[in-house]
């Protein structure tokens, strides 16, 4: 059990959807599968959405299990649905469950307190969104503190835990499988192009992207912004807010919104982009990013959160101030006109992601399982 095999694992999201959380937790538990790990993929569905009660995003090697949760417009009442959902079906036979989000952290703290799991708890703290409701960010600011132990995806999570919550928590970065973007399909894209993965949510910043578009045109006529975005757990983002933004700003026939895509579509528009986008007011790390960077692409993103840990400024990318709207049209504007820079920017990025591995992750959260369970 020291090495971390053999040991049954539960790994809880909120979400089969393509989400950095989940996609996080689906890479780990893959690792940690291939290191020995019993792992099973846990996550809630709306009892009344059939693509995702059949199962992730993309295929998984890892066993999982969906349970249905009753849908209601009210974010504080869905979490209630989705964390008694979890309390009444997760088994209680695993050596180790690890929540990726305040529903799976608060579900499973609640089955301690009552005393029907007495197993150790570990929470991934991917961020804290403090530009949620109000309601759902003192969940979150509650959720936070209920672990046995904490894992964050960054230096910058790590102090903040320290200095807002007064928690411990230990640094284990996201990974990156580069053969995922090996072999990228053959560009289609004629015009000059700007990519977004992100969500539709506030913390991501597309209306940022939005407004700096009219920047971008004055200087580079005919570009094109294209935004992978989907609401996020509050449901209640609507792309047609940003289509009547892009729309008042005079831009609508520039940018396309594209809701889900599949993998295969995605290395499409990561093989079209002359430059990646994350424009968040809080960030934990960035996987768009990282895999942007996996594919040569040079990136503009802003100084929050983890992404000044991964992205260096003037080196992979550029590093802009949240809400400097005319900085990151310009910023875009500077990468699209001087393919050069872009060149160079993209050649760092893939050298730089190439030092994140999801190997070493699952390696470093096993010893922390290990060690948990060491002490029981």
């Amino acid at each position: 059990m020291n090495d971390g095999s053999s040991m049954s694992v539960a790994m809880l999201t909120y979400s089969t959807r393509a989400r950095g959380g989940v996609a996080h937790a689906l890479k780990l538990s893959e690792h940690m599968t291939t290191a020995g790990a019993e792992v099973t993929l846990y996550s809630v569905a709306r009892e009344d959405d059939e693509s995702a009660l059949r199962g992730y995003f993309r295929d998984t090697r890892v066993p999982f299990v969906v349970v249905p949760y009753a849908w209601d417009s009210d974010v504080i009442t869905r979490l209630e649905n989705m964390i008694d959902a979890y309390s009444h079906s997760l088994p209680r036979g695993h050596d180790i469950y690890h929540a990726q989000d305040c529903v799976g952290g608060t579900s499973l703290a609640r089955m301690k307190r009552d005393g029907s799991l007495k197993k150790p708890v570990f929470r991934t703290v991917h961020h804290v969104d403090d530009s949620a409701e109000p309601r759902l960010f003192e969940f979150e600011r509650r959720a936070v503190k209920l672990a046995d132990r904490r894992f964050v995806v960054s230096e910058y999570w790590k102090a903040n835990l320290e200095r807002e919550f007064g928690l411990d928590s230990e640094v284990i970065h996201n990974g990156i499988d580069l053969d995922d973007f090996a072999g990228l399909p053959p560009r289609r894209s004629e015009a000059p192009t700007v990519l977004f993965v992100g969500g539709l949510e506030p913390r991501k910043g597309l209306e940022y992207l939005v407004l700096a578009t009219p920047f971008i045109l004055d200087r580079v006529p005919g570009a094109v912004v294209r935004a992978v975005a989907k609401a996020g757990f509050r449901g209640v983002d609507r792309v047609e807010w940003f289509e009547l933004l892009a729309q008042r700003a005079g831009v609508l026939g520039n940018i396309e919104f594209h809701g889900s895509v599949s993998q295969d579509s995605l290395l499409q528009l990561y093989a079209d982009a002359d430059v990646v986008v994350l424009p968040s007011r809080n960030e934990g790390w960035g996987l768009s990013l990282m895999e942007a960077m996996a594919c040569s692409k040079p990136v503009v993103a802003t100084r929050v959160g983890g992404v000044p840990e991964l992205v260096r400024h003037d080196v992979e990318g550029i590093l802009v101030e949240p809400g400097d709207v005319a900085g990151l049209g310009l910023g875009i504007a500077s990468v699209l006109l001087d393919k050069g820079l872009a060149e160079r920017m993209g050649a760092a990025g893939r050298e730089r992601v190439a030092g994140y591995s999801w190997d070493e992750a699952a390696s470093r959260t096993m010893a922390a399982y290990s060690e948990a369970l060491q002490r029981c």
